[in-house]
């Protein structure tokens, strides 16, 4: 009684757990399936698990059918098992029935191939075997095997899982035989010897010969990895990779057939010369071929000559990684620059009037001031133009998003974090002009505020928001549940967003999924009531889309008077042959061989409803993925107008490709391996920062252009030298997203680069003087110098940066856009706006409105002159204490001409 007893409790113990185990997946899947359909999207939700489990059986039945026929192997030579029990002092022997052998066998193979099964085939391996049969070639072959490049991006990592796969299912059943026939006494140690008996010997040296083959078959695979890394220049593929190292991997990969002969036949004929010998060559011959062989070839043929040896793989290595980043297309025009004066400001007004001022650092800091409640934030700022086609101006937005750790300790409960509509969502955009400034140096705002949102009457008409709400956004929240009182929750059609909750069985399935127990007893959920979770933007199109790289910077944008997230999608590999490795900058860190940005998705901010649109209807990975899931994404032609208005490059996308320019922008094998032209991209000094420049996106018309258009703008700068060399421009908006062009400098003119300029800046007498009064006359100000803009105009650039006067308010550093410095490369001017620079710039005198320039008359002595220069020193002071900085800088342009006039026209 009392065993059975214990038998009873381990039995329900494991019932217990099983269902435990089998309810929590089916709680996990039934959420799924609630928020798939709830997106439109359960079509692509079935055909992913479906693909799923389908491989995991096909692979768990395979592997199981391998192990269950070893298994029979070994059990074949076992005799009849018995129990023994004691029941006193009687002993009674009980055979054990041949079919709980057999059962137990059943369940080992089963548990072992499952097991197997999800290990090596996750759905993103069943995912990658549809693409694989859908695969769309790329019309390209490589160099080496000219083979298409779907072969390596598609099949190749499916054909090296497969093998693995094989290879643990191999060494598992010989792992399970070993045993099996050290329990049954067919496998033993006698006299310090193994001792195997005729069939388990022979049933072991067919598993083992097995292994060298898997593994000869892997060497083969093997073979192509000479694409993607070798000793060549740079570690790419190289001479010697080619004329040693391949040779070899195929004859090491011959060789194992022979190996797998020869030791089933030493076990056959119990002699062990023939595994041995078999073994020992192969050894050798990786030894000598696969390491030996290759190092002589590199370091006695290659590297006395490594240009001549390596001319033709550089050339490959420029060639394919141009393809694989989208650098082929990438149109070259020279600039016919010139060092000359710049134009009056009537001249480069069109160029200059929509230029961004402002800076996304002190803006994020001006944002924060205005999020009216500590428990909100402006995670990040992004740039965007708004206004009608061809005269768009460029702005700032950044949404308010709930930020929890805002809220005092004893306010975080479950309901606060949930239930508290008003409280946890995302409300109101802050959005501001960035080509100008208020009186005082603030920005200037044309959406501003909160219940109610005021805007600017100047504004745009794109620039409204009717619906504040933001339930999805950039930063990861909690989920939160609504119901139809929750007015500020209801979408365009008087819909709530999320997942209905609507019966008992939904509150327990997402009791459990989120385990939190409230969620059966709230008494505010009721059949109306909706659950929204994953609020987040890019958890969302990774969640419907996993197979892309998405952005981490999603863009907001104000469509039909609410928030809507743009994110781009990325088709990538790390499999595209003899290209560059490189990694992703400022993102996931994945490392990649070929990247295009090929998708955009749009995420309401307020109903959560996610759409795909394809940017590159022709990238073959999408078009791949699109043949798996027909229905998901669109063209791009299906997108809205008024948000196709709003397509921009991405800078993840612009960096990586800018980094790469550094080196790849060069034609020639033999300048490209000595490195003679190496790019750099500057320092970008300001804000705070040290770093590399980003691209930066403004208002402007390039050279030989005839349109005015938002453009994507990176410098490039000589490896080691101040002068610049390119400007890499990208155009954004909906005719000709991601038309590329790469302005190149003449090599026999020093153009001043972006470091050079700012060095002219900080070290220019005048200026200097400025921002020490500046700073001195500040009250405890401190001043920034924001990011250095340079703006190329048909033969000469034009630099800006602005001066930011940081005040101290309340223990947080709120900065104005006190003054604007422009410099044509060599001459420098500071004024309060960026007309009043140019005009000084170009030679003009800059007046205030009000006031006649003050000049030292004739014949004035310096006592005099002193008073007045005081006079107009004081007058400049009080203007900055009042916040006047308009009239700040016209005082101070005064005495600055004054001081002109005074020394002749000296500086």
């Amino acid at each position: 009684m009392k065993r059975r007893s214990i038998r009873l409790v381990t039995v329900l113990g494991l019932t217990l757990l099983g269902v435990l185990l089998a309810s929590g997946a089916a709680a996990n899947l039934y959420a799924d399936i609630l928020w798939y359909t709830q997106l439109g999207y359960e079509g692509l939700l079935w055909t992913r698990l479906g693909t799923t489990i389908f491989v995991r059986l096909v692979a768990g039945l395979a592997a199981g059918a391998v192990v269950l026929v070893n298994l029979w192997l070994v059990v074949r030579h076992l005799g009849p098992v018995h129990l023994r029990r004691r029941y006193g002092n009687l002993e009674i022997a009980e055979q054990v029935p041949r079919r709980y052998i057999l059962g137990g066998m059943i369940v080992v193979a089963a548990a072992g191939g499952w097991w197997l099964s999800g290990l090596l085939f996750p759905e993103s391996m069943a995912l990658s075997l549809l693409a694989l049969m859908r695969r769309v070639p790329w019309g390209l072959q490589d160099p080496v095997f000219n083979r298409d490049v779907s072969f390596f991006v598609f099949a190749l990592p499916v054909y090296a899982h497969l093998v693995l796969f094989l290879l643990l299912v191999t060494v598992w059943s010989l792992i399970l035989s070993g045993v099996g026939y050290t329990l049954v006494g067919a496998l033993r140690v006698r006299n310090n010897r193994v001792e195997v008996d005729e069939t388990p010997r022979l049933h072991l040296a067919v598993l083992v010969a097995t292994l060298v083959l898997l593994f000869g078959v892997h060497y083969w695979l093997a073979r192509y990895g000479i694409l993607f890394g070798g000793s060549g220049f740079a570690n790419g593929t190289g001479y010697t990779d080619v004329v040693a190292r391949l040779p070899a991997q195929r004859v090491i990969a011959a060789l194992s057939p022979g190996v797998a002969i020869a030791i089933v036949y030493g076990a056959w004929r119990r002699i062990l010369w023939p595994p041995i010998t078999a073994v020992g060559v192969l050894i050798v011959a990786t030894i000598v071929l696969g390491q030996i062989y290759p190092s002589i070839v590199q370091k006695f043929r290659v590297e006395p000559n490594q240009l001549e040896r390596e001319t033709e793989y550089i050339r490959w290595n420029i060639a394919f990684t141009r393809r694989a980043f989208g650098l082929e297309s990438l149109e070259r025009r020279t600039m016919p620059y010139r060092s000359a004066s710049l134009g009056s400001w009537d001249e480069l007004a069109p160029t200059l009037e929509r230029l961004t001022l402002w800076d996304a650092e002190q803006l994020r800091t001006q944002f924060n001031r205005l999020a009216l409640y500590p428990y909100y934030q402006f995670p990040r700022v992004h740039d965007d133009r708004y206004g009608p086609a061809g005269a768009e101006l460029p702005v700032a937005l950044s949404v308010r998003e709930f930020a929890p750790d805002g809220l005092d300790p004893d306010a975080v409960t479950w309901r606060t974090l949930h239930l508290n509509v008003d409280q946890v969502r995302g409300a109101g955009v802050l959005l501001t002009s960035t080509a100008e400034k208020a009186s005082n140096g603030d920005p200037v705002f044309w959406l501003d505020g909160l219940a109610p949102v005021l805007r600017d009457p100047q504004a745009p008409d794109d620039v409204r928001l009717d619906r504040e709400s933001v339930f999805f956004g950039e930063t990861r929240q909690e989920y939160v549940i609504v119901g139809p009182a929750d007015t500020l929750a209801l979408g365009p059609d008087g819909t709530l967003p999320g997942v209905p909750v609507s019966s008992f069985l939904r509150r327990l399935v997402f009791a459990w999924h989120f385990s939190e127990q409230n969620l059966l007893f709230a008494d505010e959920l009721n059949r109306d009531s909706h659950l929204i979770f994953r609020r987040s933007v890019a958890e969302r199109v990774d969640r419907l889309a996993p197979f892309l790289v998405w952005d981490p910077e999603p863009m907001p944008v104000l469509h039909e008077g609410r928030v809507v997230w743009l994110v781009d999608g990325y088709s990538t590999t790390a499999m595209y042959p003899v290209a560059r490795a490189t990694t992703l900058p400022g993102g996931p860190g994945a490392v990649v061989r070929y990247l295009r940005n090929s998708v955009k998705a749009t995420v309401d901010g307020l109903t959560g409803d996610v759409s795909f649109y394809a940017v590159d209807e022709a990238e073959p990975i999408l078009e791949t993925w699109r043949r798996v899931f027909p229905d998901l994404i669109e063209p791009i032609a299906a997108m809205p107008a008024s948000l196709r208005a709003h397509l921009k490059y991405p800078d993840m996308y612009a960096q990586l490709q800018a980094n790469l320019l550094t080196s790849y922008h060069v034609d020639d094998p033999a300048v490209f391996f000595a490195g003679q032209n190496e790019w750099a991209i500057p320092v970008q000094a300001g804000s705070g920062d040290n770093t590399g420049a980003r691209p930066v996106h403004m208002i402007l018309r390039p050279p030989g252009e005839t349109r005015t258009e938002f453009w994507l703008m990176l410098p490039f700068t000589a490896r080691g030298r101040p002068t610049m060399t390119a400007i890499l421009l990208v155009r954004n908006g909906p005719e000709g997203y991601g038309e590329s062009m790469l302005l190149q400098l003449p090599r026999d003119q020093q153009v001043p680069g972006p470091t050079q300029v700012r060095a002219n800046i900080e070290q220019n007498p005048q200026i200097s003087r400025e921002l020490s009064l500046l700073r001195s006359v500040g009250g405890g100000s401190t001043v920034e110098l924001g990011r250095l803009r340079v703006v190329p105009l048909d033969s000469a650039f034009i630099y800006v940066m602005p001066v930011f006067l940081v005040a101290q308010g309340g223990g947080e550093a709120l900065p104005q856009l006190a003054n604007v410095v422009v410099s044509d490369g060599s001459a420098v001017t500071m004024a309060t706006t960026l007309r009043q620079a140019v005009e000084a710039l170009h030679g003009g005198v800059v007046r205030s409105p009000d006031e006649p320039p003050a000049t030292a008359p004739s014949g004035t002595g310096s006592e005099d002159w002193a008073a007045e220069a005081l006079r107009l020193l004081e007058q400049a002071e009080q203007r900055l204490r009042a916040g006047d900085f308009a009239g700040f800088g016209d005082a101070l342009n005064r005495l600055r001409e004054a001081l002109r006039r005074a020394t002749g026209g000296g500086v």
